[in-house]
Order: structure tokens, then C-alpha cells, then sequence
């Protein structure tokens, strides 16, 4: 994606901004990679490893696109989350477990992020001046989320898959 198509972007949709998983070479690969994982047989492994290298780094590009979108949309909401908790996978995981919700106390982060943090996000939100995002909006967020949460397993996919065959050398 070039600078010309990120201005013709509709961040609006989510659909617009990441294509990755709707894309044909995306599901051959992980059509593979869940055979390769499940029968432990692959046929050129090495063509494979190539394309689930170049699929990674696709990935985790789309990952990228995607938290930006979702703290595009939860900006509204928490402003100060995205500069507290900066991996983006974690930052999914907090958006789509605090939602719209305005009292942080009643959600429950443990497991989701260290004490501290826990702490230093719950405080931050209670002095916040966000606003309940619109239903829509809210939607379309915890849609994204749970878009990155899949190319997240997809991701961890790939990687048993290549360390499989590196380190048990079946293939």
C-alpha cells in the first residue's frame, strides 16, 4: 500500500483498510500451514518457508494497519490508552475488553497486562474526558479488534509451523 492509497482510504471500514486475510495467496499459505501442522507431511517445504517469511512480515504490516484504525476509532474514547500501552496486540486485547465501558473499575484486566499497568491505565481512565463511542463506531472497533486478535493466531500459526520444521527437522 502506497502513500496514494492511504489517502483514498475510507478508515470508516475496516474492510478497506485491511485486505490481507480476504486475499487468495493468504489462504493457500495458511491452508498449507494448517495441513503441514495437522499430517506433518508438506510437499516443497521449502517454497513454504519462503512464502510464510514473506506472509509474517504481510501480517504483521496488517497488524499494524489494523491498531492504527482501532486507535484511530478509540481515540474518542481513551485518548491516553494508546501512548500506556504501546504493543498493539495488548492494546486490542484492553480495547475489546473495556469497550464502551466508562468505570473502569467493573472491567477486569488482570491477565491482560501487569499490576502496575493495571493500575496506571484504571487511574488515567478515571480522569479522562472520553466519551462513550457511538454503537457503530463501537462495532466497527471491536470488529477491527477482533481482526488483529486473528491475524495475531495466524501469525503464531506460521511460526509453529517454521519452527517445527527447523527445530524437529521432519520435513
Amino acid at each position: 500500500m502506497d502513500m496514494a492509497d492511504l489517502k483514498t482510504l475510507n478508515y470508516d471500514d475496516i474492510d478497506s483498510v485491511s485486505k490481507l486475510q480476504k486475499s487468495q495467496r493468504y489462504a493457500d499459505i495458511m491452508q498449507k500451514v494448517e495441513e503441514a501442522l495437522e499430517k506433518r507431511i508438506v510437499l516443497e517445504y521449502k517454497k513454504l518457508i519462503l512464502d510464510c517469511s514473506q506472509l509474517l512480515v504481510d501480517i504483521e504490516n496488517e497488524i499494524v494497519i489494523v491498531h492504527n484504525f482501532i486507535r484511530d476509532k478509540y481515540r474518542l474514547k481513551f485518548q491516553e490508552l494508546e501512548s500506556l500501552v504501546h504493543h498493539p496486540i495488548d492494546y486490542v486485547r484492553v480495547v475489546k475488553r473495556i469497550g464502551n465501558e466508562m468505570d473502569l473499575t467493573l472491567v477486569d484486566l488482570e491477565g491482560l497486562l501487569p499490576s502496575a499497568m493495571i493500575m496506571v491505565v484504571s487511574v488515567t481512565a478515571s480522569t479522562t474526558k472520553g466519551n462513550q463511542l457511538p454503537k457503530d463506531v463501537l462495532l466497527k472497533t471491536i470488529d477491527a479488534c477482533d481482526r488483529a486478535l486473528d491475524l495475531d493466531s495466524a501469525r503464531k500459526k506460521v511460526l509453529d509451523f517454521v519452527d517445527c520444521v527447523i527445530v524437529c527437522d521432519t520435513y
